[in-house]
């Protein structure tokens, strides 16, 4: 849910009384919790786990009408014996693992655009490249599968126990953030909360904590057991600083001194402008898919292949016709009139199959995917036909790329302050540029005969960047030992 300073006073205008922080929190988070955006943000997550709607319809159950005295009425009709399987066909977690691997299946990379110079700017480029890790790539993908389920994702910078740097994904299930009321685009408060066990005479209940950030600090709040949220007594300091400068001696604690990062240490990642998830343009499709999938499923396992029509046989059961006809192949009819035939069932299968190709095509279109079981390309693929079957990737890609690398370099601010902190330099967060390194089926001859034939016309640290062998930048200019003045690699 988004908020604005607005929204604050406009609840304590409105109230008959002026409401204290605590009770504007409980109002809030009440109604975060029931919100649409959350609502959506629980389905988007759930389609992902395979958890689709289709799990919830029961096939033994139809609809029947009756008529009577009193007029028409439908009722449900239940059969026991009726099949009931359920399909999950899971388009909108292949969607949106193909949009996070074709965005970040290879590391961004970071690079700082600088000549030679001292040794505290080789210590920045190595610091740059031991935090384009692997914890970063598996951050950033979780931060984008969140975004795409949810509509957005929270980042948490943070200090540890040891006081070392770190970075986590937060639901944003569990924040509430609040823009400022002219532009509403700085975030200037944030309110977490999520769900703890305490026990409590014995016995388990759970309870809310929540924590309530500004620009120059943080106040936790823990709701008791009239629902009420109070002050944390066991956080310690309260409100508390953003974190604690420490000084030791001798691996005592000898000075403390609370810091603020300046701004709140949160970066918000959108999936789009809008912030609406990948899973709400397609969600009927899928639901459609699944449901029809499913019924042809069960109609399958229903079937009664063949059955036999017979007239002019003696009294006995069923059973025992088909006993005979198993047995002996054979049965006899007393009615000189009678005869026996047997009847196959079939299914038309055809318009089934063309409406589910359908919905799969629509699918892919509206979900801005590639669909990998095309076959229309042929053995002879060049790098343009290649291409062109990425250009609704691409454009999903191109929504969220600007705010990935947006969140990046967010990141990197807090990042690069923690290191002039630690190293008393001055290095820029802007001075670094950032790069993503889109992931597609590509025909890598044709790409290096570009970087060959555009050598001398771009920088040769530019070609090694698009280089198709090259992931990690920094570290191939280590390896052919040019980190000052980089050259091509020889062909």
């Amino acid at each position: 849910m988004f908020l604005t300073e607005g929204d604050f006073l406009n609840m304590r205008l409105k109230a008959e009384k002026n409401l204290s922080d605590s009770e504007i929190l409980k109002n809030i988070i009440e109604e975060d919790m029931i919100s649409p955006e959350k609502k959506k943000m629980e389905e988007g997550e759930r389609y992902y786990s395979y958890d689709h709607d289709v799990l919830r319809k029961d096939f033994n159950v139809s609809k029947i009408s009756e008529s009577s005295e009193s007029g028409e009425r439908v009722r449900d009709f239940a059969n026991p014996n009726r099949s009931n399987h359920h399909n999950v066909n899971a388009f909108h977690r292949l969607l949106v693992d193909q949009k996070v691997s074709y965005i970040l299946g290879k590391r961004p990379t970071i690079s700082l655009d600088a000549a030679e110079g001292s040794g505290d700017l080789r210590k920045f480029e190595k610091f740059l490249s031991d935090f384009n890790s692997n914890e970063l790539s598996d951050t950033l993908q979780n931060l984008v599968i969140g975004a795409s389920n949810k509509g957005l994702e929270v980042l948490h910078v943070y200090y540890d126990e040891d006081g070392n740097f770190r970075y986590t994904v937060i639901p944003a299930n569990e924040v509430v953030l609040v823009y400022d009321s002219v532009y509403e685009k700085e975030l200037t408060q944030v309110i977490r909360y999520y769900t703890v066990t305490v026990i409590e005479n014995g016995r388990k209940k759970y309870r809310k904590r929540a924590e309530w950030w500004e620009k120059d600090k943080v106040t936790y709040y823990v709701e008791n057991d009239r629902n009420e949220f109070v002050f944390d007594s066991a956080a310690g300091y309260n409100p508390s600083p953003h974190f604690w400068d420490l000084r030791t001696f001798n691996g005592k604690v000898v000075k403390r001194k609370g810091v603020s990062w300046e701004r709140l240490p949160f970066i918000v990642l959108k999936n789009n402008q809008r912030c609406t998830t990948d899973l709400e343009g397609i969600k009927g499709l899928i639901d459609a898919y699944d449901m029809i999938s499913s019924e042809g499923v069960n109609n399958l396992l229903d079937l009664v292949e063949l059955y036999w029509v017979i007239e002019g046989y003696g009294g006995e059961a069923a059973s025992a016709i088909s006993r005979k006809l198993k047995i002996n192949k054979a049965v006899h009819i007393s009615d000189s009139s009678g005869k026996i035939e047997a009847k196959q069932v079939n299914i038309p299968l055809e318009g089934r199959l063309a409406y589910l190709e359908m919905l799969k095509r629509d699918i892919y279109t509206f979900g801005q995917g590639v669909d990998i079981n095309i076959t229309k390309l042929g053995n002879a693929v060049s790098g343009t036909s290649l291409k062109y079957q990425y250009t609704l990737l691409d454009l999903k890609a191109r929504s969220i790329g600007v705010q990935i690398i947006s969140a990046i370099r967010q990141l990197l601010y807090f990042a690069v302050t923690d290191f002039n902190r630690r190293n008393n330099t001055d290095f820029r967060a802007e001075d670094i540029a950032i790069l993503l390194n889109n992931t597609m089926i590509a025909n890598d001859s044709e790409v290096a005969e570009i970087i060959k034939s555009s050598r001398g016309l771009l920088s040769d640290k530019t070609l090694i960047e698009n280089h198709p062998f090259v992931d990690n930048v920094s570290s191939e200019l280590a390896r052919i030992g040019t980190v000052g003045t980089p050259r091509a690699p020889e062909e």
